[in-house]
């Protein structure tokens, strides 16, 4: 009878350890790419994150999660334009400190257009006046996400 107790005593503390290790905890990767932060002229502009795909890697399993979103010009209709001078450049971050390889597209009304030069994480803006929609595309180890906003060269 002893035994039995024994035995019931250790499956219930297997299931309490096997059942902690798969709960989340804060140190968990996150389960979506990290927040971009734009700076013109060292102040922040309003970005939106777009379609993403972001893998997480577990102990036992790998999640991916991918997201679809509106393309970067249906976004950019809810955004305010970040009124920017001529031959401005926008200073790419990310929140967690990471450093992706990126690529920067202006969209032509429906569809994406040129790639904009980017070099050491930064873009450099249209010199022609006018309103442009930009999409920043991201790519990690374990994933890729795209993110938009929006200028108005003056």
């Amino acid at each position: 009878m002893r035994n039995k107790q024994y035995l019931f005593a250790l499956l219930i503390v297997f299931i309490i350890i096997v059942g902690g290790c798969s709960s989340k905890t804060a140190e968990e990767p996150p389960e979506m790419p990290p927040d971009v932060i734009v700076k013109i002229n060292g102040e922040n502009i309003e970005t939106a994150r777009g379609t993403y795909q972001w893998e997480t890697k577990g102990l036992f399993s790998n999640q991916t999660v991918i997201a679809d979103a509106a393309a970067p010009f249906q976004i950019a209709e809810n955004m305010k334009a970040k009124i920017v001078e001529q031959s401005s450049v926008a200073d790419i971050e990310f929140n967690n400190g990471s450093q992706p390889q990126l690529h920067a597209y202006l969209w032509e009304e429906e569809k994406r257009g040129e790639e904009l030069p980017l070099n050491q994480h930064k873009i450099t803006l249209p010199l022609e006046k006018g309103k442009y929609v930009i999409e920043i595309h991201a790519e990690w180890t374990n994933g890729d996400s795209s993110y938009t906003f929006v200028v108005e060269v003056q």
